[in-house]
């Protein structure tokens, strides 16, 4: 009898520090393409005191890793036997390139690569996928499929629209306010035709539809832009915030970070804290919508992406 041959689906993330010890070599690798990739104190400085500000070790470790084990086991349940799932992280141990050799040693056929964001970017996602392929090139004979977006899936848009439709008496008074939200991108990667912009302002829309929001019952904005001398994409949610409990009488703003699937840094300093007083300092109220963290909503999603990816093309 025949082995089965195995996949292996690859979880990859940003990854985060754990301890404080970690923060440094932590952000002297994301600057990696920086002509000095140490860290200036101010901002190795300031990046400390945020995730100290929201506590260590930060618990998107923790969530990465019940993603990775609830994905395991439905799959399991949909094949026993034929995929093994892995997480690979950008900036911290695991590394993506070391988990590609250990899944290489365990003998896989495939690999599904899968960014843990479900927008499209090639600046952001295709990194990801770079630096598996980097891996896999003395490896020629493992094939390689990446998934690149993967919103659209039903029970992500059902995730998000569904806390929406619990707050039904809420969305539906005129001072109130949905502030969807992702992570910003450089100008000039939009500029040059990246979908991402594009992706995040669709997954919204829909998400709104379902819920059966009007459209001036929310905004987009851009959260969590980085510290660089280039221009970013805009509004930046604290404006936006400001702006409306300052000026359009909202009293209270219901935020939706649908650009990311954990609770992270940007999710519990950037808006936990940084958002929540900028609001409360103009007057008003600011409730955040649940992530998806490990929800089976989530786990079912990311079941989805990888069962399509599997189908034959016509």
């Amino acid at each position: 009898m025949n082995k089965q041959a195995m996949t292996a689906v690859l979880l990859m993330a940003y990854g985060t520090p754990s301890e404080q010890a970690d923060i440094e070599p932590y952000y002297r690798n994301i600057r990696h393409n920086h002509a000095n990739p140490n860290p200036p104190k101010a901002l190795l400085d300031e990046l400390t005191r945020r995730y100290l500000a929201i506590g260590l070790p930060s618990p998107l470790a923790r969530i990465t890793q019940a993603q990775g084990d609830g994905l395991q086991a439905l799959l399991d349940e949909e094949a026993p036997g034929k995929y093994r799932v892995y997480v690979g992280l950008r900036y911290i141990e695991p590394f993506i390139a070391q988990t590609v050799e250990r899944i290489v040693a365990d003998g896989a056929e495939r690999i599904i690569g899968l960014p843990l964001a479900p927008e499209y970017s090639s600046f952001s996602s295709e990194g990801y996928h770079n630096i598996v392929r980097a891996a896999l090139k003395e490896h020629p004979d493992i094939d390689y499929a990446p998934v690149k977006s993967w919103w659209r899936q039903g029970e992500l848009i059902d995730f998000w629209s569904q806390q929406l439709e619990d707050l039904k008496a809420l969305t539906d008074r005129p001072d109130t306010r949905l502030l969807f939200s992702a992570h910003s991108l450089l100008r000039r990667i939009i500029e040059r035709g990246d979908p991402y912009g594009r992706e995040v302002t669709d997954f919204a829309k829909a998400i709104a539809a379902q819920a059966g929001l009007r459209q001036d019952q929310w905004t987009l904005a851009w959260q969590s832009a980085g510290r660089t001398k280039e221009p970013w994409m805009g509004p930046a949610f604290e404006s936006v915030a400001r702006e409306l409990v300052a000026e359009d009488g909202v009293k209270t703003v219901i935020s939706a970070s649908i650009g990311f699937v954990a609770e992270n840094l940007e999710i519990r300093y950037d808006i936990d804290i940084t958002l929540k007083k900028i609001i409360q300092d103009e007057g008003g109220r600011l409730i955040r919508l649940s992530m998806p963290n490990d929800d089976i909503k989530l786990l079912k999603t990311l079941r989805s992406t990888v069962l399509d990816l599997e189908e034959p093309q016509g």
